[in-house]
């Protein structure tokens, strides 16, 4: 179960409308429960709430911005957050369940170690320990990607998902799990990555994705990142994960400011 919460207070002379509604992508459906004042899903003030419950499979909102007056305003915030029905939310989860308490993270600025195998164009599989694959300035498709966290601590893991050109997104996989296709030319057009777990506000998560003629943007965790226009492939990839332990961590640095690091060729690797 998920609450939408329409979280800004946009002029009374202008206003602006989010409509939420099942979108054909998935084999799940949603059941939609508004909130006191919201008609029809649709929220126009702050504090309008849409309770929605996913069943059945996984599937897709489909989020509509109405404006009704020409002139541009700052953006609209939809807060989307998911209701934990785990053993967590028990008051006394942490005495019954927890031999001990969560340890603190030993303090530490230092990334943990990723390895990002992925699937280029023209090149087949590409392995590199630093979490990262292709150049930004690359016109060389990725195709898919896996992502392996080894010695992973208990309690948090990294999810993603990728979309194929002509498709729709692919369910969310864990660590290990290849994303996206090999050997078949159709370049990933988007992707998103989420740290899930009890312990998952212990780690930040952060990178770099680029897509085709379009500038590096910086990873935004739960969110989908695509181009300009949702259609440019995916070129450039890194995904950083970081203990948070440090009220004034380092400047975080774009892989690609040293961009002599090797990407090492797996001889398993496919040809596109």
């Amino acid at each position: 179960m998920y609450i939408f919460r329409y979280a800004s207070q946009p002029p009374a002379d202008k206003p602006v409308c989010i409509a939420l509604q099942q979108a054909p992508l998935g084999k799940g459906a949603i059941d939609f429960f508004p909130g006191e004042g919201v008609s029809k899903n649709m929220m126009t003030r702050l504090g309008d709430t849409i309770v929605a419950r996913v069943k059945g499979g996984i599937t897709t909102v489909l989020i509509t911005e109405y404006h009704m007056f020409d002139a541009a305003i700052d953006p609209i915030d939809l807060r989307i957050d998911r209701i934990d029905t785990s053993p967590a939310i028990m008051r006394d989860f942490g005495v019954i369940k927890a031999s001990e308490p969560n340890a603190a993270i030993a303090p530490s600025q230092a990334p943990v170690s990723l390895k990002l195998i992925a699937h280029m164009q023209g090149t087949g599989d590409v392995e590199s320990t630093e979490g990262w694959a292709g150049e930004h300035d690359s016109s060389k498709r990725l195709e898919g990607f896996a992502i392996v966290w080894d010695n992973k601590p208990a309690g948090v893991d990294l999810v993603y998902t990728s979309t194929v050109a002509g498709s729709g997104p692919s369910p969310n996989v864990a660590t290990g799990t290849f994303t996206g296709t090999r050997g078949k030319s159709l370049p990933l057009v988007s992707a998103g990555f989420s740290l899930v777990g009890p312990n998952r506000n212990f780690y930040d998560l952060s990178g770099h994705i680029v897509f085709s003629g379009a500038a590096p943007q910086l990873v935004v965790a739960n969110q989908m990142m695509y181009g300009p226009t949702g259609t440019e492939p995916l070129v450039a990839l890194h995904i950083s994960i970081t203990p948070v332990t440090k009220m004034n961590a380092a400047r975080y640095k774009s892989p690609w400011e040293n961009s002599a690091l090797k990407q090492k060729i797996s001889s398993t690797g496919q040809m596109a």
